[in-house]
Formats: C-alpha cells, structure tokens, sequence
C-alpha cells in the first residue's frame, strides 16, 4: 500500500494477501472509533468480503457469539441488522 501511495513512478506488484490484511485493520479500527461515539451501543457494524460469500455483521439486533452457516443476501443482512 505504501509504494502505491508513494507517487513513485514504479511497477508496483499486486499483493492481495497484504492487501486484506490492510482492509482487516481498517475494519477494526473504524469499529473502534464507532465505540466512541454517542449512542454506539445501538449502532450496527458490517463487513462484507466480496466475492467470497463471508460478511461480519456486530448489532444489538443480532445474539453475541454466534456464526451462521446459511446464506443471506445483502439486502436480507442489512434487514436483520436495523
């Protein structure tokens, strides 16, 4: 990430593997910067990994712990989380 945010002009290789590390941070931090906020303790938070069928989904509406195993839509998510 850092060499194609340098400027540079260079060939720059893909890295996937780096790059979903990357956005797991992310994820992470903008979820902890959510916990600061007012009210964070009816906000809902989702994580959809595209093209691989895998979300993660953090709501009041939905029980701690848990993993489902059955396939939802977005939209049917989006529903179960607000």
């Amino acid at each position: 990430m850092m060499a194609m945010l340098s400027g540079k002009q260079q060939n720059v290789e893909l890295d996937p593997a780096g790059s979903l590390v990357d956005a797991d941070m992310g994820a992470f931090y903008t979820w902890l910067n959510q916990q600061r906020l007012p009210g964070s303790q009816q906000s809902s938070f989702l994580v959809w990994f595209e093209g691989h069928q895998e979300a993660l989904a953090i709501s009041p509406a939905l029980p701690r712990g848990t993993q489902s195993e059955s396939p939802v839509d977005i939209k049917t998510l989006l529903g179960q989380i607000t």
